[in-house]
């Protein structure tokens, strides 16, 4: 008497099938800035006011809520030690200019991964993404010196 059972393959295939899925929809890797791409297909100008300056503790990015006169979008700055090292302020209330490349988030809210940011009340320009769209944090000289804010050129 043979008391094994064969393990038919529609069965196999829909488990194995469900396992990947379930591991699919419950990884949660935070989101690294390497990992934001920047399209220039996407590429948007907008100017609003800074209503909420965060700094996400999962991400380690330095990101804002931007108010314009019709929406709301999240604006994903840079890593926060880069925006530490270069001495850059943002403040409730301050009015800027954006440019950067929209995409949904995770959570479904309008998000802005920024190139530049301008300062409307002093016109002072931070250039956050080189002319082909590479942060300028991923630059070694960046990273790796400690003088940064004499040698940070904004525009």
């Amino acid at each position: 008497m043979n008391v094994h059972k064969a393990i038919e393959p529609k069965v196999v295939c829909s488990s194995i099938f469900s396992l990947f899925a379930l591991l699919l929809l419950t990884h949660t890797d935070p989101v690294h800035a390497k990992s934001i791409g920047y399209d220039e297909n996407t590429e948007i100008v907008v100017r609003g006011t800074i209503k909420q300056c965060t700094g996400r503790s999962y991400t380690k990015l330095q990101c804002f809520t931007l108010q314009t006169r019709t929406r709301i979008f999240k604006v994903i700055v840079a890593p926060q030690w880069f925006v530490r090292r270069i001495g850059l302020k943002l403040n409730n209330g301050t009015n800027v200019e954006v440019v950067g490349s929209k995409f949904f988030g995770r959570d479904g809210c309008l998000c802005l991964s920024a190139r530049s940011l301008r300062f409307l009340s002093s016109g002072k320009k931070i250039i956050l993404r080189d002319r082909s769209c590479k942060p300028v944090w991923q630059n070694s000289c960046v990273r790796e010196s400690s003088c940064i804010r004499i040698f940070y050129q904004s525009q």
